[in-house]
């Protein structure tokens, strides 16, 4: 969507720009590619395409665009009218996954910072509502599309990307596993495969997931 944050995103997590900073960023006119490889797990090209494109227009190649995506991450600004963000991901959604069934479909509700946490939940509720009734009127309530709430003034935008990395990896499920043995054997109470570089995480133990206890290890 239209200056919902995406480049914001994209600067701070992996370009190490401080939130501040991105106030300065002019809007993005052109589809932005950017090679991320900060490790042998976090390989791959960020496509920043700007708010006003039509993703499913003959235009932007489709075929080409979706057919060797891995992940499509959608920004909703939360602070703005969400229905026109929604139509047209839920048309991206369609044309992406007619062409291309494994893609991983990520929405970050971002700018959520000024919100209370329960009109942060209210939030996401209604925006999974929405595109839910969107999907089963275009046949298409199978897909799977998981929900993020972020901002770029905290850990959250960060435990987002770890999330969508994660699933890119093949070897998620063995790391896991050998995280589990550390935990057990050195009796710690949580473990983190960390990229240093953009302090996402490739790859915990089984416990559940404490934000401060990530917010603690990222920053150390």
């Amino acid at each position: 969507a239209r200056r919902a944050g995406k480049s914001s995103i994209q600067k701070v997590v992996f370009h190490k720009m401080s939130p501040h900073e991105t106030l300065f960023l002019e809007p993005t006119n052109k589809l932005v590619k950017n090679d991320i490889a900060n490790s042998s797990f976090v390989q791959f090209e960020v496509w920043d395409f700007p708010g006003h494109v039509d993703t499913t227009s003959a235009a932007v190649k489709p075929e080409l665009t979706f057919g060797g995506c891995s992940a499509l991450v959608w920004v909703i600004d939360a602070q703005d009218d969400h229905a026109e963000a929604l139509a047209r991901l839920q048309a991206t959604i369609g044309t992406a996954y007619r062409i291309n069934p494994s893609i991983v479909f990520e929405v970050l509700v971002h700018k959520v910072d000024s919100f209370s946490e329960d009109q942060r939940i209210e939030c996401q509720r209604e925006l999974q509502a929405h595109l839910s009734e969107e999907l089963t009127a275009a046949r298409l309530q199978h897909v799977k599309v998981n929900f993020h709430l972020t901002s770029i003034y905290d850990h959250s935008v960060f435990e987002a990307f770890s999330k969508v990395v994660q699933q890119l990896i093949p070897q998620l499920p063995t790391l896991e596993s050998l995280l589990d043995i550390l935990v057990a054997s050195c009796r710690i109470e949580k473990a983190f495969l960390f990229d240093v570089v953009s302090k996402i995480y490739i790859a915990t133990d089984s416990s559940l997931v404490d934000m401060q206890s990530y917010e603690l290890c990222a920053d150390m």
